[in-house]
């Protein structure tokens, strides 16, 4: 088949191969490869071909969501695999990693360190958290055995500022053991939080 390339909006390129449009191409992906317009090559060169261009594309759009922010591997794959095949998403993903861009660890860290300090995360929901992020198990583990954190002082920060009014109310602390439990606080923790609190006696 005869591969074509004409010029086309935005400063891009139209590929065409035996005068059928394929896709658009960027110039600098185009001219980094070692084809010419009007080549001629085979079926099995021609899927060759596709798959650089695309995988280049899924690669580019990769780094264009990690400049917004970091990404797991799987978050980052799970995006790209909207737009691009799994196999230039794949591409792309592993790529990444070649070059550092990605670190499922560094970011299982930092991920962490944002959940207890920003939004006051206990351990499970930590562990939620960063397994919907596609962070495999031992290193979520590794990452929660290393975290140095005060929870009992970050319980106590929480019920200071959301719960100041539900300590003496019965209806009130089930409301708020509810919803530090659903940050990720188990009952055990948020008793061990409260020791110091002057709570009524049916506390």
């Amino acid at each position: 088949m005869i591969i074509k390339i004409e010029p086309a909006k935005g400063g891009k390129l139209s590929l065409f191969a035996d005068d059928e449009y394929v896709m658009t191409v960027d110039p600098d992906t185009w001219y980094s490869l070692d084809y010419s317009d009007g080549c001629e090559i085979d079926e099995e060169e021609f899927e060759k071909l596709k798959f650089l261009i695309e995988s280049r594309k899924a690669y580019a759009q990769a780094l264009r969501f990690l400049t917004l922010r970091a990404h797991s591997a799987d978050e980052l794959y799970k995006k790209l695999i909207k737009k691009h095949s799994p196999e230039c998403s794949a591409y792309a993903i592993e790529k990444c990693r070649e070059l550092g861009f990605i670190d499922d660890e560094d970011f299982a860290i930092r991920y962490a360190n944002e959940l207890v300090n920003r939004k006051k995360y206990g351990l499970s929901r930590i562990r939620s958290e960063l397994y919907l992020k596609g962070i495999d198990r031992e290193i979520t583990e590794n990452v929660i055995n290393s975290l140095d954190i005060d929870f009992s002082q970050s319980i106590i920060e929480i019920i200071e500022k959301k719960y100041a009014d539900c300590l003496n109310d019965e209806k009130g602390r089930r409301r708020m053991i509810a919803g530090l439990m659903r940050l990720g606080y188990n009952y055990s923790d948020i008793k061990t939080a409260l020791a110091d609190y002057d709570l009524p006696e049916d506390y």
